[in-house]
């Protein structure tokens, strides 16, 4: 039988997508009954039932057409999708994991004619886990698009405390720093200030289930990758200029942003503290508890009016009571 699996996403043009809505409302028997239910076939008929067959959407067996309804083939579709990009994800990084080494290799034994090394390397030491040394390297070097990965909220706390990311976010002419850090991720407090701090300058968020490693990439000038790959914090980072390496690591790191979830799509900033307000906490009780200010408080209560329609605090009270009911 042909189409059980779906092997790929069929491209639902206008005539394929007429073939397909024939089928379903009229289930046909067979190809030559549905070729004479369509008000004009087209030459390619059998390529395009070939292409619905590899999307699960029909299938045939011994002459007859069996079909398979909309929701399961789009599901079906969606988990091969998926299944694809994890085998993508792991297969790229694992090359990520063997770079460092393989450059070790390759600088230790190997040389250009005239004695110079073709890997644009170098080895900067970091006095300690906080990325200060990364940071002061490149800021010497010309921005054009950066990208980073924190796999655990120390090193990214401590990046914001520097102002690391606000700075590189405000020496960009154009476009916005993209940041990526674990899907685990809730921040609250010191933490959702700064991060909240930095969105409205621009900086993108996104939160990833697969940061395999601490990771800066600036497509356009240099990568800063850990010598041990799978570092949180790396205290040793291998800074690579040369510019096929740069483009294959961006890469990599556009492959993990496209499949994060969109920092909107995670849950709302005010959604603990509409919680506690639903225990009787006053504001400034909510404060203490998240370690926020009473103005993010505050200010964050009033986003959650405006999300969810009311003008009251009494309204708000209700419409929280009947988001988190079961």
């Amino acid at each position: 039988m042909r189409g059980v699996t779906p092997s790929e996403s069929p491209l639902l043009d206008p005539v394929t997508l007429e073939i397909l809505e024939t089928a379903y409302l009229q289930r046909c028997a067979s190809v030559d009954e549905l070729r004479g239910a369509l008000p004009a076939p087209p030459g390619d008929l059998q390529a395009r039932l070939e292409a619905l067959y590899a999307g699960g959407f029909l299938a045939e067996a011994d002459g007859r057409l069996d079909y398979t309804s909309p929701y399961t083939a789009f599901v079906a579709i969606g988990a091969a999708r998926a299944e694809r990009i994890v085998d993508e994800a792991v297969r790229t990084t694992a090359l990520m994991q063997a770079l460092p080494r393989l450059i070790r290799a390759w600088d230790i034994s190997e040389v250009e004619d005239g004695g110079r090394h073709p890997l644009a390397v170098n080895i900067i030491h970091a006095v300690s886990d906080s990325g200060d040394a990364w940071f002061r390297h490149a800021a010497a070097e010309t921005t054009s698009r950066p990208s980073m990965v924190f796999p655990e909220e120390g090193p990214l706390l401590a990046a914001l405390r520097a102002g690391h990311l606000a700075d590189l976010q405000g020496r960009m002419e154009e476009g916005h720093l993209r940041v990526l850090v674990n899907v685990d991720l809730h921040p609250t407090g010191e933490l959702a200030e700064r991060l909240d701090d930095v969105r409205r300058r621009g900086v993108q968020l996104r939160r990833s289930r697969n940061t395999p490693s601490w990771l800066y990439v600036d497509a356009g000038s240099i990568v800063g990758v850990p010598i041990l790959w799978g570092s949180p914090a790396p205290t040793r980072l291998l800074a690579v200029r040369t510019p096929p390496v740069v483009a294959a690591v961006a890469l990599v790191f556009d492959e993990l942003w496209h499949a994060a979830d969109r920092w909107e799509e995670s849950e709302s900033p005010w959604v603990p503290i509409l919680g506690l307000m639903g225990q009787g906490l006053t504001d400034d009780a909510i404060a203490q508890r998240l370690g926020l200010t009473d103005r993010t408080v505050r200010r964050r209560i009033a986003e959650a009016m405006v999300e969810l329609g009311v003008t009251s605090r009494f309204a708000l009270g209700m419409a929280w009571e009947r988001l988190s009911a079961p």
